[in-house]
């Protein structure tokens, strides 16, 4: 389904990676930790042959990448009992291999860097998609925006694809543990911190931020390219750390469901992403959340979500 229609995949993908994940962990026997990622595969071979039988390759590979490898390291981090956030980083690092090693496939047998490949299929797509919005009544100014942001994005593809793939990976990896691998589902694991107001970055992570970031600023193509794409899945991180901020506080205002749903359509609309990510790097070095549990919580209202 993800393959025929990748919207699905931003659910589809973690949520089965999670859940396979849970269902290793909580199984009888521990054999099954591997064996139930290693269905995925061939499962979605078969299912997308029989539903989409142009995207069957890709659903493999999608569920190899995607499913399989997070699955499994979720499940060795679950019975090691990690933190959480140290969880997030085994999870990401091995679907970050599993993409990259995708894409390195994909340049061997088409004999073309992948991000040309993909950014070509991406332009011929554009056309179609422009004509719909035209046909749906919108105005020439908002198509022109439009069709601005799809040549931006072809840009990205062609120029950043293995950073815009590991940023993925990295949004992925939170989904899969934060999102669809709720501590309380795991009862094999003993997960420390489990909330994700309580999560943190490592300090190499910071200490990378920092000259990479300048690298991408200043560098010429050479080294901006790399230096980009280390610099996206870094942001990512750096992101769910100022998100992981901004959850606290929240839970510290004992904010209702409404009002939670409201700050987080606001910190998704640019530029507050970015502007978070610069939170979370700055935390590190002032940890606005040790400074805050020196502060009573607030009392009444409903409970935290």
């Amino acid at each position: 389904m993800t393959a025929a229609a990748p919207p699905f995949g931003v659910f589809l993908l973690p949520f089965a990676a999670g859940r396979l994940g849970v269902a290793a962990l909580t199984a009888e026997r521990s054999a099954w930790g591997f064996l139930l990622p290693a269905c995925a595969p061939p499962l979605a071979l078969l299912l997308g042959a029989v539903l989409a039988p142009g995207a069957a390759g890709p659903a493999f590979v999608l569920a190899v990448a995607f499913v399989s490898l997070p699955a499994a390291a979720l499940y060795v981090t679950g019975q090691g009992g990690l933190r959480r956030d140290r969880a997030l980083l085994v999870v990401f690092a091995v679907t970050g291999v599993g993409a990259l090693a995708a894409l390195l496939g994909m340049g061997v047998a088409t004999g073309s860097d992948p991000g040309e490949v993909v950014a070509a299929r991406w332009a011929a797509a554009v056309p179609e998609l422009v004509a719909n919005y035209r046909s749906s009544g919108w105005g020439e100014s908002s198509v022109a925006w439009v069709s601005r942001l799809f040549e931006i994005f072809r840009l990205a593809l062609r120029d950043q694809l293995p950073g815009l793939v590991l940023a993925v990976a990295m949004g992925h990896a939170a989904l899969v543990v934060y999102g669809f691998a709720r501590a309380s589902g795991i009862a094999a694991a003993d997960w420390e911190d489990a909330s994700f107001s309580r999560f943190r970055t490592p300090l190499a992570a910071a200490a990378l931020f920092v000259p990479v970031g300048v690298l991408a600023a200043l560098a010429g193509p050479d080294l901006r390219r790399p230096a980009v794409d280390i610099l996206l899945p870094l942001s990512v991180l750096f992101f769910l750390r100022g998100l992981a901020i901004i959850r606290a506080l929240l839970d510290r205002g004992r904010a209702g469901l409404l009002g939670r749903a409201l700050v987080y359509a606001l910190v998704f609309q640019m530029p507050f992403p970015f502007l978070l990510a610069l939170g979370g790097l700055f935390d590190e070095f002032v940890d606005v959340r040790a400074r805050l549990d020196r502060i009573p919580p607030a009392e009444g209202g409903p409970p935290g979500f």
